[in-house]
């Protein structure tokens, strides 16, 4: 059985080999269309990376966790040759995270367990330089790399805060707060809220099947402080989208 799996691997890569090196892994020739439009769609995950825990002592526990991210919109790949390409996309990226605290003070005479939902909206712009590998006839990879801009339409928090204390007479007082506040630029916002504009790095790949279908992932995380806070202290936040992504060349 080992010997014909062995035989099956060495027949495989014996067609496979010709066919890669027929298909010019790099192909130098001048791009066959100088614009390539495409519409896609993508899901995954949204969050953000946060350092709470460091900045507020009185945070005895915090957790961020990402939520599901959807989205989709328009691509154009400017071709230099056949194997270089610089693209651009117009997309709106819906997307949403969640936050758990737990908050002490020093006396310990009070507790509060605080749960954040965000919601928001944003229209995302990466540029970026395209890579074009040919794998086999009729089977292209895709490597893009270069920086997004996303600025944010709306958005939404939702805070539940359950707060016991100690009062005067030694009675545990439970104490339930439930509001709803924006989240772009917002005063009202659990310890901070978020600027609009932000800035990143953006990451893609993918596989094209003939002129048309692809499929593949992208990652854009961002390199801006997007945290708004009037206040001394400013956590630092940068936010965080990983994606599965399917597209039509038009």
């Amino acid at each position: 059985m080992k010997k014909c799996i062995i035989r099956f691997a060495a027949v495989i890569l014996a067609a496979a080999v010709p066919a890669i090196a027929s298909a010019q892994f790099i192909s130098y020739s001048p791009a066959k269309k100088f614009v390539e439009v495409d519409a896609h769609i993508f899901a995954g995950t949204s969050g953000i990376i946060q350092n709470y825990g460091g900045k507020f002592p009185s945070l005895t526990e915090v957790t961020a966790d990402n939520g599901a991210g959807v989205g989709g919109g328009f691509g154009a790949v400017f071709g230099i040759r056949q194997w270089l390409g610089f693209g651009t996309e117009l997309n709106l990226l819906f997307g949403n995270n969640k936050l758990n605290m737990a908050v002490s003070d020093a006396e310990s005479v009070s507790m509060s367990t605080i749960f954040i939902r965000n919601r928001y909206t944003y229209l995302n712009i990466p540029l970026f330089i395209s890579f074009r590998f040919n794998i086999l006839p009729g089977l292209r990879w895709n490597v893009d790399a270069g920086l997004y801009y996303s600025y944010g339409l709306s958005g939404r928090q939702h805070q539940t805060i359950y707060r016991s204390y100690v009062n005067d007479l030694g009675q545990l007082v439970p104490v339930t707060v439930d509001t709803k506040t924006g989240y772009f630029t917002n005063s009202d916002t659990f310890i901070n809220s978020y600027y609009r504009g932000d800035i990143g790095v953006h990451l893609a790949t993918a596989i094209q099947f003939g002129k048309h279908f692809f499929v593949g992932m992208r990652f854009q995380v961002g390199m801006k402080n997007i945290s708004y806070n009037h206040g001394i202290v400013n956590p630092n936040i940068h936010s965080l989208n990983f994606m599965g992504c399917l597209g039509y060349k038009l």
